[in-house]
């Protein structure tokens, strides 16, 4: 399969994964259904040690989940639909990506908000520049992260550093992000791509069965939690339904979906604050 979204390229054992899709890298309905592709694929791939994700737009890694895809999605039957009630189609695809064989790293040099941050959650090592930009937005218009964001942030960082990611609705840059836990350390721009390709070589080198046998300790120190994420999914995702049946929430971000270019995305936050000050009035 050819994709439109994403650029893929292959060093030995290490396979490098560019979101593409300009102008802002919104993740969309098509982006999703590549990704599952792509994560199919590696499933059964023994060539593929590593899985690097990074971004072909010097600005967005991801901007965030594509609103006028998410109004199609609600409404078109045509649009595939997660198998499971209590799963999401984008908690489907962040749980299938967090459970591959392969070691996933994320390299963020950019903004990256909504859905965007909660695929990276998803992976499981991560790099940001000190000038990056995170934000879970979805709370300032009544909303919440529900592709699995607002457990797996719960679950990585703990209940208070949530409360106030999920509700302060802010950005914040790559360094407080490697405070919190978010990614494993901030790194200048200058050496973020040698240190991030250093580590994806090293791992791609160990043995594969050395790998696997490091992933299956870790499933098994946080079984416990498999239980806790499935359980936050699902409460997750019967507050998105409900949430998005409010007249008021689906009237806003139809507004804001018409605001998705790079001018009013690079200071999301403060476009959101705008906007609600105008529907105020």
């Amino acid at each position: 399969m050819e994709y439109k979204t994403l650029k893929v390229r292959r060093d030995g054992r290490v396979l490098y994964v560019d979101f593409d899709n300009a102008p802002l890298n919104l993740m969309t309905i098509e982006m999703v259904g590549e990704l599952f592709d792509l994560a199919g694929k590696l499933v059964f791939d023994q060539e593929t040690g590593v899985v690097v994700f990074g971004s072909a737009n010097p600005e967005f890694f991801i901007a965030h989940f594509d609103l006028q895809d998410m109004f199609r999605a609600m409404n078109d039957p045509s649009v595939p639909q997660s198998k499971y009630d209590d799963i999401n189609v984008l908690q489907a695809l962040t749980t299938m990506w967090e459970a591959l064989p392969q070691v996933t790293i994320s390299l963020v040099d950019g903004i990256v908000r909504g859905g965007g941050l909660e695929f990276l959650l998803a992976t499981h090592i991560r790099f940001a520049t000190p000038e990056s930009k995170f934000c879970f937005p979805e709370a300032s218009g009544g909303f919440l992260p529900t592709g699995g964001g607002t457990t797996r942030l719960a679950l990585q960082i703990g209940p208070a550093r949530t409360r106030e990611i999920v509700l302060s609705a802010r950005d914040f840059d790559g360094t407080e992000a490697a405070a919190y836990g978010i990614v494993n350390k901030a790194l200048d721009a200058k050496e973020i791509r040698s240190y991030v390709d250093d580590l994806a070589q090293r791992i791609a080198a160990r043995p594969a069965a050395s790998v696997a046998a490091v992933g299956e300790v870790l499933k098994t120190v946080y079984t416990s939690a498999v239980d806790a994420q499935f359980a936050g999914f699902a409460v997750e995702n019967t507050a998105m339904k409900t949430l998005l049946a409010i007249p008021a929430v689906q009237e806003y971000l139809q507004g804001l979906a018409k605001l998705q270019d790079v001018e009013h995305e690079r200071d999301l936050p403060g476009t959101i604050a705008e906007s609600l000050s105008a529907t105020a009035k």
